[in-house]
């Protein structure tokens, strides 16, 4: 390896070593607020300073202003597809607990259970849950506080199934009415709401009316810091997608106005959204803060949490409008499928490197189809980015040997210019010509793979696809560290022996153990997906070194 190659392997050694401090500052910055924080009230612009207790046994419950509640009893409707499990309430005909069927979490609750995008278990009989809750200009109103009359009763939907309808009235003597009306489908984490509303400003809703989604989602993961790290709120206005992550203490509510076409809140790996219909809103409505989570390894976190609503101006007498909530994973193709950009939901990292993602992401997907488990097809991937990159390292090798060969006449060069530079320079690069050696093939290989390798990391890191899948025995899931630090230490062992195959001059061999160590530890903390990927790769590559040794030794003696 000359010293070009180890310029190069340094410059990706600072890449890989900086790039979480990188992605901390940009993409997950400390947060501001201090230890005694606010957290998101009903309202999109008022805030009340608390400290969320911790998460297990958890009971953060979002306080609620105390109100009477309706004479009438609350009423609860349950609807049940192959997805979800939601229940509806009467007052207010709002959600109050969605329950996703196929995910798992190990923070809500005891241990254990399913994904709990809102959670009735947190809230007192009678409290507004905050999803999917109306405001006018930016405040709460007591609509969401009325019994409704219920139209249908729990619903239970099978595949094939045809979609159902759930619908909340309120009227008042004068004639003024609310009607809240949902469809469900039988599979899918999307369903309809439809708002049509008569003499809204009866119901305090005049000029403005928001539709919002002002319940935090909870974490879901183990890795509670990761996870919290990832809470944001979004919106697409004018056709672009903004993110929004950052929290600001003395605006903890910040309205954006323009043409709108969703909002939502996001964790880690799940989202609830608000899809507009034919109707854009008007603005958007933003509320963040921040309280603080004990969670269980029994550390204080910094919890984000994000409120999103979309608000449109009432004109006239009534109100109509129609809107597709999605409440489910951060799955890139199924947000894709609805479009409006709402796959830029899913961080699969930095813009430069997300193509390559996709296409990752495209493959592995598909490669499952046909392999069933997601380590297998990690392997798989290797081996064929090895192929793709077979001619690229097979160029790289030969060159690196004849380097080797070259060693003696590049010394009797420096021997013979060392009083001149320039012709020192001249006669190399004729020497490297008549050779066919190009000194810098060996840096290439980096330069080109390191796109694959971050956006791989990404896909690791944040695919719902990832998350939780096993490879074998002791490694569970895939996006997150090997527990035993088994993989990290058999690539160190496979770098070891690649580095002594291919490092050939005495004055790198600190290099053959200085490189393998120091990639041990940095990958001991990266996802195992990770580690498997550069193991096998770096299996592969001993073999092609062998074989591309075995061959120019054969050539040797020909050449002589």
């Amino acid at each position: 390896m000359d010293k070009k190659a180890i310029i190069g392997f340094v410059l990706l050694m600072l890449l890989l070593i900086l790039w979480p401090y990188w992605n901390r500052l940009f993409y997950n910055p400390a947060p501001v607020a201090p230890p005694h924080t606010s957290t998101a009230n009903e309202s999109v612009d008022t805030a009340k300073a608390e400290t969320a207790p911790p998460i297990s046994p958890l009971s953060a419950a979002e306080p609620e202003t105390a109100f009477k509640p309706p004479a009438e009893p609350e009423r609860l409707i349950r609807v049940e597809n192959e997805d979800y499990i939601a229940i509806f309430s009467s007052y207010g005909g709002l959600l109050k607990s969605f329950q996703l069927k196929k995910y798992q979490t190990e923070t809500q609750g005891n241990g254990h259970g399913p994904v709990m995008l809102v959670d009735s278990t947190l809230s007192s009989i009678g409290d507004a849950p905050r999803a999917l809750t109306l405001s006018s200009n930016d405040s709460p109103y007591p609509v969401n506080r009325l019994a409704y009359e219920v139209e249908g009763s729990d619903i239970f939907l099978k595949k094939g199934d045809p979609p159902a309808k759930l619908a909340f009235v309120v009227r008042t003597p004068e004639g003024a009415y609310l009607r809240r009306e949902y469809q469900f489908s039988a599979k899918g984490y999307r369903y309809a709401v439809s708002l049509d509303i008569k003499k809204p400003a009866a119901f305090g809703l005049d000029k403005k009316i928001t539709l919002g989604w002002f319940k935090p989602i909870m974490p879901t993961e183990k890795d509670l810091h990761e996870d919290l790290g990832k809470f944001a709120a979004f919106y697409s206005m004018g056709g672009e997608v903004v993110e929004h992550s950052k929290i600001d203490r003395e605006h903890a509510s910040q309205v954006f106005t323009g043409s709108s076409r969703w909002v939502a809140v996001r964790t880690k790996y799940f989202a609830n959204a608000i899809i507009a219909g034919t109707l854009e809103g008007d603005e958007v409505a933003i509320n963040g803060t921040q309280a603080t989570l004990i969670g269980p390894d029994k550390k204080q976190h910094n919890w984000k949490k994000f409120a999103a609503g979309i608000t449109y101006d009432i004109k006239g007498d009534s109100f109509a409008a129609d809107f597709q909530i999605y409440s489910g994973p951060l799955d890139y193709y199924l947000l894709e499928d609805i479009g409006f950009g709402l796959g830029k939901l899913v961080d699969l990292g930095w813009a430069p490197f997300r193509p390559f993602a996709i296409a990752i992401l495209w493959i592995f997907v598909n490669l499952h189809k046909i392999l069933f488990n997601y380590g297998v097809v990690i392997i798989v991937f290797s081996v064929l980015m090895k192929l793709v990159f077979w001619p690229l390292t097979r160029k790289s090798s030969t060159s690196m040997y004849r380097m080797k060969e070259l060693a003696p006449k590049l010394q009797e060069l420096r021997a013979r210019y060392k009083d001149d530079p320039q012709k020192m320079n001249m006669e190399t690069m004729k020497l490297y010509r008549e050779f066919g050696v190009n000194p810098f093939s060996s840096c290439l290989p980096l330069l080109i793979q390191l796109p694959i390798f971050w956006a791989l990391f990404s896909v690791l890191k944040n695919s719902i696809e990832m998350r939780a899948a096993e490879l074998i025995l002791w490694i569970t899931d895939l996006s997150q560290k090997d527990p035993y630090y088994v993989l990290p230490i058999v690539m160190g062992v496979s770098m070891y022996i690649q580095q002594k195959l291919t490092i050939t001059d005495p004055k790198q061999k600190l290099l053959v153990y200085f490189m393998p160590i120091l990639f041990t530890f940095l990958f001991a903390q990266w996802p195992s997906g990770l580690v498997l990927y550069w193991t096998v790769f770096n299996v592969v590559s001993i073999f092609e070194q062998l074989s591309i040794k075995r061959k120019f030794e054969a050539e040797k003696p020909v050449a002589s």
